[in-house]
């Protein structure tokens, strides 16, 4: 039996501004008429049931971050190949932002991501699209290693830097960071009152009219803008590996695994395999 779960954070998309507040924001939701809107289901055949494990494809989310990740990586990827795309994401799905809980893994599962993703950047870009791929994917690499779980709930959470979405005016401050670093009750009571369908929108707009009044959170935010958000190695074990070919570049990643002497290291080897058989298609 196979469980599929959704999450979806509240994002605030709001700013202040010199610019009058909107009195009445309201969400929208219903239904799609075209859609039947009836439960789903999913017939296997035998055959198919057969497959070898290797021929089962399990495409990777597309990470969000923040804006201006998600515009970078966007615009980045907007002309390869599927197979760099999947590629790309699925280093973020299974190295980065994972639900691996031993330190020595993630450390591990995050060094050989960003080798992989040198390998996508000497192979598939060239000059300053490459050095601005690595950049993003090195954010992305550090935001990973601000990883916390919640005891009560058991909620993963990762820190993000403040956002600022393209085309956003000059005075744009990010309620959602602001929100969550100054008043986390106000946080919580907003993201209840939108659960239950209450009056949302007087919370959302009192902590903007507030938040517009005090130079001392807005101070401190405009110095959160310049921080870096986590930290990635500075020594990476898999940094030596040869990008010239893909057979090249696993086989030295393999043996670098092997000489690492990892207590258990499949959960490494699955993943450069992985990651082998998505880009082998380009080839």
């Amino acid at each position: 039996m196979m469980k599929i779960q959704s999450s979806t954070q509240l994002d605030l998309n709001a700013y202040i501004s010199s610019k009058k507040l909107a009195d009445k924001p309201s969400l929208v939701n219903g239904t799609i008429p075209e859609l039947s809107h009836e439960t789903d289901t999913v017939e296997i055949s035998s055959a198919s049931r057969q497959l070898a494990a290797s021929d089962i494809v399990n495409h990777s989310a597309t990470y969000f971050g923040t804006a201006q990740i998600n515009d970078s990586l966007t615009r980045l990827l907007a002309d390869q190949p599927s197979e760099v795309k999947e590629a790309v994401y699925g280093i973020i799905q299974s190295n980065f932002i994972t639900d691996v809980t031993g330190e020595e893994e993630r450390s591990a599962l995050l060094e050989l991501g960003l080798t992989q993703a040198k390998y996508v950047a000497d192979n598939y870009m060239k000059d300053d699209k490459a050095a601005e791929f690595m950049n993003t994917i090195r954010q992305i690499g550090a935001i990973s290693t601000t990883r916390t779980i919640d005891p009560e709930t058991k909620q993963i959470q990762y820190d993000t830097p403040p956002q600022r979405p393209v085309g956003a005016p000059d005075d744009y401050m990010d309620l959602n960071y602001m929100m969550k670093k100054f008043e986390p009750k106000t946080l919580e009571k907003l993201q209840e009152a939108v659960a239950n369908g209450k009056d949302w929108s007087s919370i959302l707009l009192n902590f903007a009219k507030n938040a517009a009044t005090r130079k001392d959170w807005i101070q401190e935010y405009k110095e959160d803008l310049t921080k870096q958000i986590g930290n990635i190695p500075s020594e990476n074990r898999f940094q030596n590996a040869s990008t010239a070919s893909l057979s090249g570049f696993v086989g030295d990643i393999k043996d670098m695994i092997t000489q690492a002497g990892f207590k258990n290291s499949g959960f490494l080897t699955d993943n450069i395999e992985a990651f082998m058989r998505t880009l082998g298609k380009t080839l």
